[in-house]
């Protein structure tokens, strides 16, 4: 995006640690700043992050045995409901593959649609209580078969016909064990075998985040009537040192949302995913500041017509929706929605 020169200097106070005061009163200028054209021009470098599967494979996946997190997915019902509605029309009679099973609930999900066999693969610790989850609801080892591993180094006695994974992250790719996935699907899946979801894709658009600025920055303005403002740019630093994951309403987009990555899992490759690059032009459809992109996916269970959606418009998931915020944490260059005429 395109700024004027000041919010650039605005972010140099900010890593400097430069005097609050300025910064405050350059913040406050800058929030008046209009842009005369309703296109904004954005040319983000989105790079995905994936798990470090090395020395550190342990800690990994001894984190991934919290219960706590696995509550949060659990208690997901648009997740679940996705899942168990495309596994139910999809592997009747067929051998299915459950990559990072954790607590077991897509492979009870199989077993109960009628999967012929399935194979739980989870490398952490909860794969020695699987077992005993399959059995207390009804499925032993000749239909639910729980193998210990990660999937890189597991064997499989046989080909499957299904792939099925939870495998998305927060913006889709962030922490995402998508490598690992295609990985099973090169070693373990038939060539006419179906990939559970079978494509994801990955929207962005501009948003404005008043409400969440207010309560990060207004709030060290007066703590028990006492000026605390010179905590502000450090409070700013730390939200720019990672995505923020939070929920947007529709009502906070700026413009209309756009594709910037899409997946067919049945063909992407892992050296693909080492790097999304892409270009996108927004006009804006509403006034207001601009403080970063939002991002979210959908997931596609084809040949099913499941549609797994983390959009703003749709209900909530533990996903939520992710927003990278622009340099410039609390000043942000504010769009003007202008007439078609004036364009």
């Amino acid at each position: 995006m395109t700024f004027p020169t000041s919010p650039v200097q605005l972010c140099e106070d900010l890593r400097e640690g430069g005097n609050s005061s300025t910064w405050a009163r350059r913040a406050s200028r800058l929030r008046r700043v209009h842009v005369d054209a309703p296109a904004v021009d954005i040319a983000p470098r989105w790079v995905h992050t994936m798990h470090a599967m090395a020395d550190d494979d342990a800690e990994y996946f001894d984190a991934y045995a919290d219960m706590s997190v696995h509550k949060a997915m659990l208690a997901d019902r648009r997740r679940n409901e996705a899942y168990k509605k495309a596994l139910a029309l999809a592997v009747a009679g067929k051998v299915v593959l459950d990559v990072g099973a954790g607590t077991g609930l897509l492979s009870l999900f199989a077993a109960s649609s009628g999967a012929a066999k399935v194979y739980a693969v989870e490398a952490s610790p909860l794969a020695e209580l699987l077992p005993a989850v399959f059995t207390a609801n009804g499925f032993g080892e000749d239909r639910v078969v729980v193998v210990r591993g990660r999937i890189e180094d597991v064997t499989l006695p046989e080909k499957v016909d299904v792939l099925v994974s939870e495998w998305m992250g927060f913006h889709l790719l962030h922490e995402s064990m998508l490598d690992s996935v295609l990985h099973a699907r090169d070693a373990f899946l038939k060539p006419d075998g179906i990939m559970l979801p079978s494509h994801a894709t990955v929207y962005a658009a501009p948003v404005n985040m008043d409400a969440w600025a207010a309560d990060r920055f207004d709030f060290w303005q007066s703590v028990e009537s006492f000026d605390m403002s010179a905590f502000v740019p450090s409070v700013a630093q730390q939200a720019l040192a990672e995505p923020q994951v939070t929920c947007i309403q529709p009502g906070q987009l700026l413009a209309e949302p756009q594709v910037v990555a899409e997946l067919d899992l049945a063909t992407i490759s892992a050296g693909e995913l080492s790097e999304i690059g892409t270009r996108r032009r927004y006009r804006a459809s509403r006034d207001g500041i601009v403080h970063g992109f939002g991002l979210w996916f959908t997931c596609m269970f084809k040949p099913t017509d499941v549609v797994l959606s983390t959009a703003p418009s749709a209900r909530e998931t533990h996903w939520k929706q992710t927003v990278v915020l622009l340099p410039e944490v609390r000043a942000r260059v504010t769009v003007l929605c202008v007439p078609c005429a004036r364009v």
